[in-house]
């Protein structure tokens, strides 16, 4: 029994890997966006009184700022994922 996978498992493997990291990739820059409209893009207070008014743009900006941090980190994570299970190319020969 060899312990190196078999190259049906190896590709398995790396489709795994490639959804993975779309999907952190993805997701990360949905977060993203939406944590920048949070806080660069104030909240529609029609119909609100000043102090709920100003209640929900604290809320926005201050879930934004961690939407943001969330978002980035999951861009990272995803492409320092991606980054361990590129493939390699063979070692040249030394003459």
């Amino acid at each position: 029994m060899s312990s190196l996978p078999s190259s049906r498992g190896a590709a398995l493997l790396r489709a795994a890997s490639l959804g993975l990291v779309a999907g952190l990739l993805l997701g990360g820059l949905a977060l993203l966006a939406l944590g920048v409209k949070g806080v660069f893009v104030p909240a529609d207070c029609a119909g609100l009184s000043p102090p709920e008014c100003q209640l929900n743009r604290e809320t926005d900006r201050d879930l934004g700022r961690v939407q943001t941090l969330s978002g980035g980190a999951l861009v990272a994570l995803g492409s320092a994922l991606f980054a361990l299970t590129r493939p390699r190319p063979p070692d040249a020969p030394e003459p």
